[in-house]
Parts: C-alpha cells; sequence; structure tokens
C-alpha cells in the first residue's frame, strides 16, 4: 500500500513518511554523554544510562549499528562495566553473588570447568580402557595397589 495522498512516501532511509527521531547528531551526543556517564562513580550499569537518557538499552545497539564513534564508545562501556563488577566483587564493594548472576548473563563468563576428551570415534570406550589400563580388573579380583 502506498503513502496516503498528499503524503510523503515511505522508505527505508526515513526519507518522506515518519520522522526520524534519532539523527546521526543526536547518536553523535549521546556517545560523548556515554563517555562522561562512565566517568562517574556512581554508575555501575549501562542500562541505567539508556533508562535515565529515555530510551530502551536496546537502542544503544541500534545507535552503535549507525554509528562508528557510538559503537567505539559502547564497545568500552561494555568492557568498562565488566571490569567495574570484577572489581567491585574482588574488593567486597558489590554483593559476590550478584556480582557473579550478571558475569554469567550480562558478560559471558562460566564457572564450569571443560575437559577435552580425546579418543578413538570407532571405539569410544577406548579412552577410559587405556587410563584404567587393565587394572580394573584387579579391582574384581579384590586386589588393591
Amino acid at each position: 500500500m502506498g503513502a496516503p495522498k498528499g503524503h510523503l512516501p515511505y522508505n527505508k532511509n526515513g526519507e518522506g513518511g515518519v520522522q526520524k527521531k534519532y539523527t546521526a547528531e543526536f547518536i553523535e551526543k549521546e556517545a560523548v554523554a556515554l563517555e562522561a556517564w562512565m566517568k562517574l562513580p556512581s554508575s555501575i550499569y549501562f542500562k541505567r544510562f539508556a533508562f535515565d537518557r529515555g530510551y530502551s538499552y536496546k537502542r544503544l545497539g541500534e545507535f552503535a549499528k549507525s554509528n562508528q564513534r557510538f559503537a567505539d564508545t559502547f564497545m568500552r562501556v561494555k568492557e568498562w562495566q565488566e571490569i567495574r563488577l570484577a572489581e567491585g566483587g574482588l574488593k567486597e564493594e558489590f554483593n559476590g553473588g550478584f556480582c557473579k548472576f550478571v558475569m554469567h548473563n550480562a558478560c559471558g563468563w562460566s564457572d564450569k570447568q571443560e575437559t577435552k576428551l580425546t579418543g578413538d570415534a570407532q571405539n569410544p570406550l577406548a579412552f577410559v580402557l587405556a587410563e584404567n589400563d587393565g587394572s580394573s580388573k584387579d579391582l574384581v579380583n579384590g586386589h588393591d595397589e
């Protein structure tokens, strides 16, 4: 369906139709504001920045896609947040359990140990047998070495 009579045509570039709210100039100013916000001692969580500025934190990703300066700033803020939480947790400035929760969910940290297994795909139990090296029969026979 086309635009209503007398209305400018809609397009993907934001020309005509509905006016773009977030201009390139606006996003540049937000990059500067985000950098300044990061330096405040009370700042911890970048989602608060977006909330206080009156838009969803999801806009930050949209801004980063459309503006290289904002993308660089946003990446630094994410790294800064991770550092702030890790150091705050180590110094017991923040609750350690909650820091761990945020690190798992927001920063991709993991506390599980991964063991790499190697072996023969045709004989998957070969690595177990090689590891035991025949000593399992002694367990059955009652010998303890």
